[in-house]
C-alpha cells in the first residue's frame, strides 16, 4: 500500500526534463506524419472535373457560358458549383493565388455587392482581349476583382491574386 508520504514523494520526483521527454514522444510522431502527407503531394489541392456543372449551366440556358481555356500549366479549378443561376469556379494560379469566376444573367448591381462586397471602389476600367472589364478593389481584405457585363450576363474574377493573374483568367474565357 502506497502511503500519502511515498505518493508526495513520487510526484517531486518528476522533473520538467520528464514532461520535456513525453512531449518530445508525442511530437516526433506528428512532424513525421505531416511530412509524409507533404512528401507525398497531398497539399496540392484536388482538381475539379466541370463536365456536370457546365452542362448544367447549358441546360439552364441563362446565359452564355464562358469557360477558361489555355491557361498555362499550375492554374486548377478546385471548385465549381451552380445554384439559382450563379455558376461559381473557385481556382487557384500557379503561385497560390486564389481566384473565384462567377458567371450569372443577374444585373452587376445585385451581383457585385454581394461577390466584390459593398464598399469596393472602382479603379477604372481595363481591356482584355478586346473587352472592357472595370477594375474594383477594397470590397473585401486582400481582394481585387474586374467585372465585365454585356451580352445578358455578368461576370466576375475576384480573389487574393496579383492583377495580372485576374487579367490572365479574364483573358482566357471563351464561349
Amino acid at each position: 500500500m502506497v502511503t500519502p508520504t511515498q505518493q508526495t514523494r513520487e510526484t517531486k520526483a518528476r522533473r520538467p526534463r520528464d514532461m520535456a521527454l513525453s512531449m518530445l514522444v508525442l511530437i516526433v510522431p506528428v512532424f513525421l506524419l505531416v511530412g509524409l502527407y507533404r512528401f507525398l503531394g497531398n497539399e496540392t489541392p484536388p482538381m475539379v472535373d466541370t463536365t456536370e456543372v457546365y452542362g448544367s449551366v447549358q441546360r439552364a440556358g441563362q446565359f452564355e457560358l464562358l469557360k477558361p481555356e489555355g491557361l498555362p500549366s499550375g492554374w486548377r479549378v478546385v471548385s465549381a458549383t451552380h445554384t439559382d443561376g450563379v455558376l461559381r469556379l473557385g481556382m487557384t494560379a500557379p503561385d497560390d493565388g486564389a481566384l473565384q469566376l462567377v458567371e450569372t444573367a443577374k444585373p452587376a448591381a445585385e451581383v457585385v455587392p454581394a461577390i466584390v462586397g459593398r464598399d469596393a471602389r472602382d479603379d477604372g476600367e481595363v481591356t482584355i482581349a478586346g473587352r472592357q472589364w472595370q477594375r474594383l478593389s477594397q470590397g473585401r481584405p486582400g481582394e481585387r476583382a474586374i467585372v465585365q457585363t454585356g451580352g445578358g450576363r455578368t461576370v466576375i474574377v475576384v480573389g487574393q491574386a496579383k492583377q495580372s493573374q485576374l487579367e490572365q483568367l479574364a483573358e482566357s474565357l471563351r464561349p
